[in-house]
């Protein structure tokens, strides 16, 4: 899956999550909660405020938020217009980004800190939206952004069936 868990993936911790504007901030879904099924409002919080380069992150909610959240932050930072995060794993789409013609962060930018938020933010700054960012500094992960989760959703799914008929080819 492109959010969730699996035993045979980097130790059987939870991957991805996903986000959404707000008036006051974004809600996110809040970490590990990604191998849960179905969510209830407390695997939410709601991030009120946020400072990119001294790595802050100020949340509401009854668990904190992803550790991905400067990314979601940098993402809304950086386009007023996207009011969808979607960050996923797909080992498969992370190999063939470039072939697919995927912006990148650069690999020394790991994921989680201060320098991943504002390589994000500045290639979310010069991307058309929908959005598709490889992380390359986060072993798999990518990002996505657009207007809508459906918007956003469709474009993962497309390049994902892309990248999956490109490996088809090659064999």
């Amino acid at each position: 899956g492109l959010i969730g868990a699996d035993p045979a993936r980097y130790g059987g911790i939870g991957f991805g999550n996903v986000s959404c504007r707000c008036r006051s901030g974004f809600l996110i879904t809040a970490t590990q909660t990604a191998h849960l099924r179905a969510l209830a409002p407390e695997h939410f919080c709601q991030v009120t405020h946020w400072d990119i380069v001294h790595n802050r992150i100020c949340a509401e909610g009854p668990q904190p938020p992803s550790s991905e959240a400067l990314s979601h932050a940098a993402c809304y930072d950086a386009h007023p217009d996207i009011c969808w995060v979607f960050h996923i794993h797909h080992p498969q789409l992370w190999r063939q980004a470039a072939a697919l013609g995927l912006a990148a962060t650069p690999p020394d930018a790991e994921y989680g800190t201060p320098a991943m938020a504002l390589a994000v933010s500045d290639l979310a700054g010069k991307t058309h939206l929908p959005l598709l960012i490889r992380m390359a500094g986060h072993e798999d992960g990518l990002i996505a952004a657009g207007h809508s989760g459906w918007e956003t959703g469709t474009l993962l799914l497309n390049k994902v069936a892309e990248a999956q008929a490109s490996s088809a080819l090659r064999r």
